[in-house]
């Protein structure tokens, strides 16, 4: 089988994303690619993540990840499937297999190809594709005796190749392919473990939590906003062209504007580095959901760095909230 055969050479973890009426360059633009740079790449530079190829496959292009694992986050491939439709399929040896159908930002199908069940099939319509499944065999062992999730990716590649219509070709990335650095960060929305939650790890937000999901949707604005400004200051980068109007409007940063370019560089940076806090802050801030804003703000505040967790200044956030309750 082509797909079996697909699937053991590019080893034990890749991801491929089907992205419909996109070419090779929009395809990786559309998962973040970073468009300096965007060039061709020999087999020998196309090693692994951040980097990805892509290549056309007629109505459709194909990104390939090899090493990587971003086209099966369902933030990211409901991004990429905006106006048009999407299709990853992900094998990681070191984790669970994956399966995504998305259609203009909705996922309408995801799940794990070593045990598709109805029960843990999700999406907005998660038995569309449960005919074709049957049909290629990916389906739940119903006894320990039974080998259902054999070569489970590559099944899952050949439900890839029905619904696109199209089919990988051997080799890939034998041969130089237009390639780019990936970055879901300017494509995707704040995730949910970015937002100040209250849990037995951090009993303290409680009531800072409680206190922002109360108050009226322009009282969180504007103490997401604030805050966010305190902690620019701390971190001394108050004057980073284009943060402020950023702030100001909520608008979204460009990768290749001035403030796009210093977020690559704080990405750069380690998740729990201080400038690690605030970037992923960011995202939440200039979200169009005032609730997610304000939630991504406080994090930092209550749950980051020590520079960065401040208790005047959560004090001062808790009296705001607290005062303009809905």
């Amino acid at each position: 089988m082509i797909a079996r055969e697909l699937s053991a050479e590019l080893g034990e973890t890749f991801c491929l994303t089907f992205v419909k009426n996109a070419d090779p360059s929009e395809a990786l633009l559309r998962m973040g690619g970073y468009p300096d740079t965007l060039r061709e790449r020999t087999p020998e530079e196309l090693s692994g993540p951040p980097i990805a190829a892509a290549l056309s496959l007629g109505t459709w292009s194909v990104v390939v990840e090899p090493a990587g694992t971003l086209g099966a986050d369902h933030a990211v491939l409901e991004a990429v499937s905006r106006g048009t439709a999407a299709v990853s399929v992900l094998r990681n040896d070191a984790a669970a297999a994956h399966f995504g159908y998305a259609v203009d930002g909705t996922t309408v199908s995801g799940f794990d190809p070593g045990y598709p069940a109805p029960e843990t099939t999700w999406g907005s319509d998660p038995g569309m594709l449960r005919h074709l499944m049957d049909a290629l065999g990916l389906q739940p062992p119903s006894d320990e005796s039974e080998t259902t999730w054999e070569h489970a990716e590559a099944k899952a590649l050949v439900l890839a190749q029905r619904i696109t219509g199209v089919r990988v070709p051997a080799g890939p990335l034998r041969s130089a392919r237009l390639s780019a650095r990936l970055e879901p960060w300017f494509v995707t929305p704040a995730r949910r473990g970015d937002l100040l939650r209250a849990g037995r790890r951090t009993p303290e937000a409680a009531e800072l939590v409680a206190a922002a999901e109360a108050a009226k949707p322009e009282v969180q604005r504007a103490v997401a906003v604030a805050e966010l400004r305190r902690q620019a200051a701390v971190l001394g980068i108050t004057g980073t062209p284009g943060l402020d109007e950023a702030l100001a409007g909520g608008s979204p940063v460009a990768i290749g504007s001035p403030l796009g370019l210093r977020v690559r560089d704080w990405l750069a940076e380690p998740q729990d580095d201080p400038l690690g806090f605030f970037v992923r802050a960011l995202r939440g801030v200039l979200d169009t959901d005032s609730r997610v804003a304000v939630l991504a703000a406080l994090r930092p505040l209550a749950d980051g760095p020590e520079i960065l967790a401040d208790d005047a200044a959560r004090d001062a956030a808790l009296a705001t909230l607290r005062a303009t309750t809905a």
